[in-house]
C-alpha cells in the first residue's frame, strides 16, 4: 500500500511538473517516452490486425467457395457454408482484441497531440458473428437451390434417357424417368413462379415432356401412328432446346447470386474496414520509428 501511494504521489508529482512548466519548456524525455508509446502501441494495433485478417480469411475463402458451388452445382455448398459461416463468427474474439488495440493506439495519440484525429473501430462489435450467422442460415436454402439447378439443367438428358429406354422396349423405365421429368420441371417452374425470365424454358421443356408422355402411352397401347406423331413434335423441339437452356442458366445464375449477397456484401464491408484501420496504424508505426 506504501508503494502503490508512493508511484501515486511521483505520478502527480511528474504531470504537475509538465503542467507547471508547459510547452514552453517540454522535457525532450518526456516527448521521446510518449512517441515510444504512439509508437508500440501503433504496432501492437497492426499486429491484431493482421491476425483479425489472417482468422477470417479462412472464412472467405470458404464463403467464396460456397458460392461457387451455388452457381456450379458441382458441390453441395451447403457444408462450406456452415463451415465459414463458423469461421466467420469466431473471428469476433480477434475483431474484439483488435478494437481494444486501436483503442489503446487512439488514448495514447490523445494524450500527446491532443488535437489528433482518433481512429474508427475496424469493426462493429458483433458484426462478424452476425455475418457468420447470416451465412450458416444460408446453408439450406443453398443446398436446396443446387438440387434445383441440377434438376433443371439435366432435364434434357433425362429426356433423352427416357428415349433410350424407349428404344431399347423398356416402357416401365422410361415412364418412371419420364416421370421424373416432370417432377423435376415442376420444381423448377415453381421457383419461377412470381418471374417471366424463364417463360421459354418452362414452356419448352414443357412440351418436351408432354410429346414423351404422348410416346410412352401411344407405344403402350400399341398406336405406332401416334407415337409416331409424338416423337415428331419431340424431334422438332431440338431447335427450342438451346435457348431455353440458355434462360435458364441466366436465371439460376441470378438467383444463384442472390442467395448469399448479403452476407458477403456485409463480409466485404467489414474486410474494408480492418483494411483501412490496419493502413493507418501501419502509417503511424512506420511514421514514429523515423
Amino acid at each position: 500500500m506504501i508503494g502503490t501511494r508512493g508511484a501515486i504521489s511521483a505520478g502527480a508529482t511528474l504531470v504537475g511538473l509538465v503542467l507547471l512548466l508547459g510547452p514552453r519548456a517540454a522535457d525532450p524525455g518526456i516527448e521521446i517516452s510518449a512517441e515510444v508509446l504512439v509508437r508500440g502501441r501503433a504496432q501492437a494495433a497492426t499486429d491484431a490486425l493482421d491476425a483479425l485478417r489472417d482468422a477470417i480469411q479462412p472464412g472467405l475463402d470458404e464463403a467464396r467457395l460456397a458460392a461457387a458451388a451455388v452457381l456450379s452445382a458441382d458441390d453441395p455448398p451447403g457444408p462450406l457454408l456452415l463451415a465459414a459461416g463458423a469461421t466467420i463468427a469466431d473471428a469476433e474474439g480477434a475483431a474484439t482484441t483488435a478494437r481494444r488495440a486501436v483503442a489503446r493506439l487512439n488514448g495514447a495519440r490523445g494524450t500527446w497531440r491532443p488535437g489528433a484525429t482518433p481512429l474508427a473501430d475496424p469493426a462493429r462489435a458483433g458484426e462478424l458473428e452476425s455475418i457468420g450467422r447470416q451465412l450458416a442460415a444460408a446453408a439450406p436454402a443453398g443446398d436446396s437451390f443446387a438440387d434445383l439447378r441440377e434438376r433443371g439443367t439435366q432435364l434434357p438428358a433425362t429426356l433423352e434417357r427416357a428415349l433410350t429406354a424407349l428404344e431399347g422396349g423398356d416402357l416401365d423405365t422410361a415412364e418412371e424417368i419420364v416421370a421424373q421429368a416432370r417432377a423435376d420441371h415442376d420444381l423448377v417452374a415453381a421457383w419461377q413462379a412470381e418471374r417471366t425470365t424463364l417463360a421459354v424454358w418452362i414452356a419448352t421443356t414443357d412440351a418436351m415432356i408432354i410429346a414423351m408422355e404422348e410416346i410412352v402411352s401411344a407405344t403402350r397401347a400399341g398406336d405406332a401412328a401416334a407415337a409416331g406423331a409424338a416423337a415428331e413434335r419431340f424431334a422438332n423441339l431440338g431447335d427450342e432446346a438451346a435457348p431455353a437452356d440458355r434462360a435458364l442458366r441466366i436465371a439460376l445464375g441470378e438467383g444463384g447470386t442472390a442467395l448469399i449477397a448479403a452476407p458477403l456484401e456485409r463480409l466485404a464491408a467489414a474486410l474494408g474496414g480492418i483494411e483501412d484501420a490496419r493502413s493507418a496504424t501501419a502509417a503511424i508505426a512506420t511514421a514514429m520509428g523515423r
